[in-house]
């Protein structure tokens, strides 16, 4: 596939997002796909080897707005299948016209509100949550990001996929081990939380401060200073070493000599160094909030970060019971060998695949007609029963308040998009739909295929007439249409039915009793059909009978049909549509409206 990434900003290579972009590119690269990266300076020869998009590096606010409101209009968008904004906490766009995908690391700025200045904080606070929202899908890097989107950004949740990181397992060195206490992270204060662990050591008793260093590699970041000084001061000088930026090959050897891993954050979006520290094999400690909580429940010593006498005797109980230490290295390595790039990466490329529209609590499929008909081939080879929908601004209506209606949807093995309707309403809410999959259209491509299709629904003539032109439609087509049945069940009684089905054993049995009954009879018979696909699909088999005529081409591709289908039933269809339209409209416009505030 050909995949826009958005690799703004790189932070010159030396920070967790830059970490987190460089993995996920090359878990792509590996996978085969096609990669342009839109990179400011200090990224380009990290990724020289792709097409990119360079852009010069900015200070911070004309980053921002640059990439916000001009960067957009410079892309070609149409040479891509989707995008991936990897730092949307970041960096945002102002508009996504592909399927784009908002990876949000954290909201850090929540819990630690002196981390940036007034400005950024209103950037923050304000600008990204309503650019983030726009995106067709947003990823949270861990549950504790995505509660955060939830909670301060209003993000709906079913809008949200946590799709873990990965971390890439430092190479296993033989080093001399020495007595020290590791922490890898930037010193940033307060948010890295430095100030605490350098109290919480003071607070060791005195045999162990006299035996251990505590080893703080990295970058010297905003308030720096603030940890320096105190380290300067404290009377245990001696033991704190801040050795400055730790390229990440020799990490290895920092890890092979350490005693013992501490995590003491005030907050992380993910903490990939946790994880690495548990495949090195060490004992660990972490904060038991976000998502240091989150990873390290079950497999670390947990403590409040901001006590430094919860620190302190996190450190003190690995550090006096090697058996506790021995217990930890093995809970450790099991934990971390749960998480790899590769599984983060394939979760992006699956959210493109799946690509899900939720409109009232319904999800479905936004993508194109060929990607349908793949579903559906892919559900039939598997042999099982399965049950696949479509739905309108009318059904949309209906499961809108027929809560029963609605589960079975959920439950469907793929829902589709049909008419302009659910488009529009999809729209409003956020998500793009690709193109108008509806049951009609569908059917003369399903013809083509070489599937057993049995008709069932409408009346006796109705359904005789449609099984005999799709039969005589079929020319050089696959399909092999193997029967028929009325949905009252006059010619044969329901038990007939299933006795005939499971003795013919089709494919696809195409269902037209309108909804909601036919979805209801599928959901409530499912397990009864003879491993086929079931396919809810309404007045079909009125227009393959030709007993109604189809809208003509033009309208159909300006999303006009409905006012065919008006004009040829006035009085049927009068309340779906001059009524249940700009109901339908009122209740998206409605559930954005509460969903945002």
């Amino acid at each position: 596939m050909k995949i826009l990434l958005s690799a703004i900003p790189f932070d010159n290579g030396k920070s967790g997002i830059s970490v987190y972009i460089r993995e996920v590119v090359n878990a792509l690269e590996r996978a085969g796909h096609d990669l342009t990266l839109i990179v400011e300076d200090d990224g380009a020869k990290e990724f020289e080897r792709f097409e990119l998009i360079r852009i010069k590096k900015r200070r911070a606010l004309f980053s921002m707005l640059y990439s916000l409101f001009i960067l957009p209009w410079r892309i070609n968008w149409k040479k891509f299948d989707f995008c991936i904004m990897l730092a949307a906490n970041r960096r945002v766009f102002c508009r996504y016209p592909i399927f784009t995908i908002a990876v949000v690391h954290d909201l850090s700025q929540y819990h630690v509100p002196v981390k940036y200045d007034k400005f950024r904080m209103l950037y923050i606070k304000k600008v990204l949550p309503h650019y983030v929202r726009k995106a067709q899908s947003i990823v949270a890097i861990s549950h504790s990001t995505k509660n955060d989107l939830i909670n301060y950004w209003h993000i709906p949740e079913e809008k949200i996929t946590v799709v873990y990181n990965g971390f890439t397992p430092p190479e296993n060195v033989e080093a001399k081990k020495k007595k020290q206490i590791l922490y890898v992270s930037r010193i940033e204060h307060p948010g890295k939380n430095h100030l605490n662990l350098l109290k919480a050591f003071e607070l060791l008793p005195e045999e162990l401060r006299r035996e251990y260093t505590l080893v703080m590699p990295g970058a010297a970041w905003n308030g720096a200073e603030t940890v320096f000084e105190y380290a300067k001061n404290s009377p245990y000088a001696d033991q704190f070493k801040f050795t400055g930026f730790v390229d990440f090959a020799k990490l290895p050897e920092l890890y092979a000599q350490s005693s013992m891993y501490i995590f003491p954050s005030h907050f992380e979006g993910f903490g990939l160094s946790l994880l690495e520290a548990m495949h090195a094999g060490l004992p660990c400690a972490c904060s038991n909030n976000s998502s240091l909580g989150e990873l390290g429940r079950g497999a670390a010593e947990l403590f409040d970060p901001a006590s430094p006498q919860e620190i302190a005797a996190s450190m003190r109980k690995i550090l006096s019971d090697p058996g506790y230490q021995q217990e930890l290295i093995e809970k450790g390595r099991q934990n971390a060998a749960r998480f790899s790039w590769q599984n983060t990466a394939s979760g992006l490329i699956d959210l493109y695949r799946k690509r899900t529209a939720n409109v009232f609590g319904v999800p479905f499929f936004t993508g194109t007609m060929k990607e349908s008909l793949q579903k559906i081939e892919n559900l039939v080879q598997t042999g099982k029963a399965h049950h696949v929908a479509f739905i309108n601004a009318h059904c949309l209506n209906i499961a809108y308040k027929d809560a029963a209606y609605k589960q079975v949807l959920k439950e469907c093995s793929a829902v589709f998009s049909d008419g302009i309707g659910a488009k529009i309403g999809a729209k409003v809410l956020g998500y793009q739909v690709e193109e108008n999959v509806n049951g009609t259209d569908m059917f003369p491509l399903l013809a083509q295929m070489p599937f057993r299709i049995y008709l069932f629904g409408g009346s006796p003539a109705v359904a005789k007439a449609a099984l005999e032109k799709a039969r005589a439609r079929v020319i050089n087509g696959k399909a092999e249409f193997i029967g028929s049945a009325d949905g009252f069940f006059q010619e044969k009684k329901e038990e007939e039915l299933f006795a005939e089905l499971t003795e013919l054993k089709p494919d696809l049995l195409l269902v037209a009793m309108g909804v909601p009954k036919q979805e209801m009879w599928i959901h409530e018979h499912l397990q009864d059909l003879p491993g086929c696909t079931a396919i809810g699909v309404g007045g079909l088999l009125d227009f393959v009978s030709e007993r109604i005529p189809r809208a003509p081409q033009w309208m159909r591709k300006s999303g006009l049909e409905w006012c065919f289908r008006l004009y040829c039933e006035p009085i049927r269809l009068f309340k779906r549509y001059i009524i249940g339209n700009p109901l339908f409209i009122w209740r998206v416009f409605q559930s954005k409206f509460w969903r945002n505030k």
